[in-house]
């Protein structure tokens, strides 16, 4: 790694996440940004005549012009290292592929990747002139790179469509395009490289860091907001989990196995003089509690049951019904049906389910699974309806608080924006 002025790129990492003293302000100051230090010492630096200034590739590996590094400031790359740093903590590699990026639109992809970067250096003084904005390409701000993407190679046709393999110089590196360039060195080498794994690590502890770090400002661009809520907490969908702790539950209670002599055992002629019993399978029964208080919404609500009442008809039960408890103070409705959506739901008042789970221990023969849905806010008894798998398909907005649970049941986030 000889050519490098290695103490440089040490002092801009420090002029970044540094502290200033007193009140000062201006481009020299550091720029007080702690939350990128984990991203920041896992770079490893690679000296490179062939590139104009840094850029990345997928492996956290910065390659770095020797004659450039020298002749500039440490804000100067301190701005670099951040803007390479954020190609790799939003995974824009990974999004590239997922946009089917190839040489004849990296350029583009490029572009639009800085659009979102620029936005969220800029508050810190930070954005490298040759950094483009999205304001200057008359596009709006706050847009994801994606977003940008679709809008570039529509109205940009000329500049999105780049001839021949990229040269090293072009662009900002595989670690922003997932196209690897001539000169980066291969993931298996002495240089050393970042796993996927470890990457993940970095990126949850930076969003961590941050996060903390935010409750002291109040000006962070929304792109950096939405990128840690990413990371923090991944927008899972619902559906399937709820249609699968549905299928688990009732594939449990089909399980259950009862002997009966009404049926003669498939082994009772290996004793003789003995009667064995034979195994009876029951239909599983379900039982759903709907809350119907004024708290639910009706949309979410609909979205709820048809993705139960699907995942029990592809289940194929035959002869199955299901007993609907329409529940809010009271309960109001009680029917056996085919299908959850044939019940006219009524109620509109408080919540209180432990009725409607009181109606469920009632009913002969017991239910095997029972499956609720609610928005949570309701008191819930101290144990479940005895001998049933209790699901709740909890019904919220994103931004709603999250409401107490009973531990015994399978809970699934319902959450609709």
């Amino acid at each position: 790694m000889s050519g490098l002025d290695l103490d440089k790129i040490a002092a801009a990492k420090l002029w970044l996440i540094g502290t200033p003293a007193g009140q000062e302000s201006g481009p020299e100051v550091p720029r007080d940004l702690p939350y990128l230090a984990t991203g920041l010492y896992a770079l490893i630096a690679v000296p490179e005549e062939h590139v104009p200034r840094m850029t990345c590739d997928e492996w956290w590996r910065i390659y770095v012009n020797p004659a450039w590094l020298t002749a500039a400031t440490v804000p100067e790359v301190g701005a670099e290292l951040a803007h390479l740093l954020w190609h790799l903590l939003a995974e824009h590699a990974t999004r590239a592929r997922d946009q089917d990026v190839d040489r004849s639109t990296a350029k583009a992809w490029d572009y639009c990747a800085d659009f979102t970067i620029a936005h969220t250096l800029e508050p810190d003084l930070l954005r490298p002139p040759e950094l483009p904005t999205a304001q200057s390409r008359g596009y709006p701000v706050g847009r994801s790179a994606e977003e940008y993407y679709a809008f570039f190679v529509k109205a940009d046709t000329q500049a999105s469509q780049g001839t021949g393999p990229l040269g090293p110089g072009e662009g900002c590196g595989s670690g922003a395009d997932g196209i690897r360039r001539e000169h980066e060195q291969p993931p298996d080498t002495d240089l050393g490289a970042v796993s996927t794994v470890e990457a993940a690590v970095i990126r949850e502890r930076v969003a961590i860091d941050y996060r903390d770090h935010a409750r002291q400002r109040g000006t962070d661009p929304a792109g950096l907001l939405r990128w840690v809520d990413q990371i923090l907490t991944p927008h899972v969908p619902w559906e399937p989990l709820l249609s699968g702790a549905v299928r688990r539950g009732i594939g449990w209670a089909a399980g259950r196995g009862d002997y009966t002599y009404t049926r003669p055992s498939r082994r009772a002629g290996t004793l003789r003089g003995v009667i064995l019993p034979g195994q009876h399978r029951a239909v599983p029964r379900v039982s759903m509690v709907i809350d119907t208080s004024g708290s639910v919404d009706d949309d979410m609500l609909a979205r709820a049951v048809a993705e139960v009442d699907a995942a029990i008809a592809a289940l194929g039960l035959p002869g199955s019904y299901v007993t609907v408890h329409a529940v809010d103070a009271a309960v109001h409705t009680t029917r056996a049906v085919r299908s959850a959506r044939r019940v006219e739901l009524v109620g509109a008042g408080g919540t209180d389910l432990r009725i409607g789970l009181r109606a469920v221990e009632e009913e002969r023969p017991r239910p095997d699974v029972v499956i609720v849905f609610t928005d949570g806010f309701t008191p819930w008894p101290a144990t479940p309806p005895p001998g049933a798998a209790v699901i709740i398909a909890l019904l919220r907005r994103r931004d709603w608080p999250l409401p107490e649970t009973p531990s015994w049941a399978t809970v699934v986030e319902c959450v609709v924006d």
